[in-house]
């Protein structure tokens, strides 16, 4: 004959259950806890990155704007600090602000006669020499200009500081720009 198994009573396992459920409800807590702080780090991440490619975009801005201006490279050379706005999200109002120094003269190098082409405008402005009696416009058959020209290539530094206290930010880029200038333009 088969022997019938022992029946639990029912009172014991909705203790077991309840206990059961009472664990898995605070794993999932803690997993929820976890999860919600993880995503306000990505959160603040997300923003700071933002933020730093705004400041970027503020420097790129007040770099490019002085350089589009020639003044700023004409004698007498600036003195003080350019800001340049730059308004993000169209209300009229600086989002950031890029402070950018007076340019800074690298070098200047003197343009050889030879590396002239007489027949180019901006050239022709060039074209002579205080070391030779001519104007340097005409030659004798055969001969070549020689020694250096009116101008010089300068190379200058451009930089641009971005310093948002709002957001915390703070960057600074630099930019070469090679220019022609007429020699007697200071290079300090």
């Amino acid at each position: 004959m088969m022997s019938i198994p022992k029946q639990i009573s029912t009172s014991t396992q909705r203790g077991v259950v309840l206990i059961v459920v009472l664990i898995m409800l605070g794993v999932f807590s803690v997993i929820v806890v976890s999860m919600i702080g993880g995503s306000n780090i990505n959160f603040k991440i997300a923003g700071n990155q933002q933020y730093r490619m705004e400041a970027k975009l503020a420097a790129r801005n007040g770099v490019e704007s002085y350089i589009s201006n020639p003044a700023n490279f004409a004698l007498p050379l600036p003195t003080s600090n350019a800001y340049v706005n730059s308004d993000f999200n169209g209300d009229g109002v600086a989002d950031m602000v890029a402070v950018v120094a007076p340019p800074e003269c690298l070098r200047a190098v003197p343009i050889l006669q030879a590396e002239l082409d007489v027949t180019d405008p901006q050239d022709a402005q060039c074209v002579g020499s205080a070391q030779q009696s001519n104007s340097g416009l005409f030659y004798a058959s055969g001969s070549s200009p020689t020694g250096n020209s009116w101008c010089s290539k300068m190379t200058w530094d451009v930089g641009a500081a971005v310093n948002d206290t709002k957001t915390g930010v703070a960057l600074a880029m630099h930019q070469g720009v090679y220019l022609r200038a007429i020699i007697g333009t200071t290079c300090l």
